[in-house]
């Protein structure tokens, strides 16, 4: 599933699957299908180090079934995974499991 990832925040820790998301209150160790997931390889998001929860909250959504807008920049638009993570990462997410491709310097 290529928008398959795990998320961490203050709120718990949720699995996106596809169309289906599945939450626990708790942090990912407390969470064993999304410990699994990870463990297997699916994206670990961790938006725990984000502090600016503004900017966290401008960032769009990731498109479901591949239907990414073409002008992401208002509120309720779709980016790819990657694209989301490109963003979030920049706020000081940690990612593991990165699926975007290798960037040489």
């Amino acid at each position: 599933m290529p928008n398959a990832r795990v998320i961490c925040g203050e709120g718990g820790t949720f699995l996106h699957l596809g169309w289906t998301t599945v939450s626990s209150f708790a942090p990912i160790e407390r969470f064993p299908l999304a410990a699994l997931t990870v463990a297997r390889g699916t994206p670990f998001i961790d938006i725990r180090p984000i502090s600016d929860v503004i900017a966290f909250a401008n960032v769009p959504r990731v498109a479901r079934g591949g239907s990414v807008d073409a002008d992401h920049s208002s509120a309720g638009q779709s980016v790819s995974l990657t694209t989301y993570i490109d963003m979030v990462e920049k706020l000081g997410a940690s990612i593991t499991n990165d699926p975007r491709p290798c960037r040489s310097t």
